[in-house]
């Protein structure tokens, strides 16, 4: 009786020793597989936090070479406009080489306040008349008032092409004595017994102040090219 209860301890004690590594087998099998879970999680946020950390960093290099870009852009857009303004200029300057600044300035007043332009029928050449300070204002007077100033009188080739007679005021703007003619008039076709009064109304009256104004340089130089001077 007593071997049978022994056995029977024995037996039952045998069998709470494999519940119990069962139960430790499953947790420790638990254990392991939680933990491959974790590391599973663990890796896959490192994964998504790396990816957004390079998209970031991507977005940032991009914006950088954007910027870049624009800056260069700018840049090349500037040293190009600068370029062709420079080129511009020396094409604008180099149609006046070939002329002295007075003849530039012949032909601007001319070009601004010339009755018939270098572009019309009949203006192949522009008469330039220098007039010295004391001249007389008709010439074939003997009773004529004179120039108080030097004064320069532009004429086309015809009369109905008209004239310019003005002073310089050395300022860019100039005296236009509007009321000298083209030409006086004979002294066997007119009265000259009151040219003295006449010539000095010419010079003291009606005289305009004009600001010349700078205009095409190709078209002031090939107006300049159609000088001519006369005495």
């Amino acid at each position: 009786m007593k071997k049978l209860t022994l056995a029977s301890v024995t037996i039952t004690l045998s069998l709470i020793l494999v519940g119990c590594n069962s139960d430790t087998s499953e947790g420790s099998n638990n254990t392991q597989s939680d933990n491959t879970d974790n590391q599973a999680k663990t890796e896959e946020k490192n994964k998504d936090d790396a990816a957004i950390e390079e998209s970031k960093n991507n977005e940032v290099t991009n914006d950088d070479k954007t910027e870049a870009s624009r800056v260069d852009n700018t840049k090349n857009n500037t040293n190009k406009n600068e370029s062709e303004e420079k080129q511009t200029k020396n094409n604008k300057e180099s149609y006046l080489a070939d002329f002295s600044s007075k003849e530039i300035e012949y032909a601007r007043i001319w070009e601004q306040l010339g009755p018939m332009k270098n572009n019309m029928k009949g203006m192949d050449t522009l008469y330039v008349k220098e007039i010295p300070k004391g001249s007389k204002v008709n010439p074939q007077a003997e009773n004529s008032a004179v120039y108080q100033e030097d004064v320069v009188k532009l004429e086309a080739p015809i009369k109905a092409g008209g004239s310019v007679t003005y002073s310089s005021n050395g300022d860019g703007t100039i005296n236009v004595y509007n009321k000298v003619p083209y030409r006086w008039a004979d002294s066997q076709m007119s009265d000259y017994s009151n040219m003295d009064e006449v010539t000095k109304k010419a010079i003291e009256e009606n005289i305009e102040t004009v600001d010349v104004k700078p205009t095409d340089n190709k078209t002031i130089a090939e107006l300049a090219s159609k000088i001519e001077y006369s005495k």
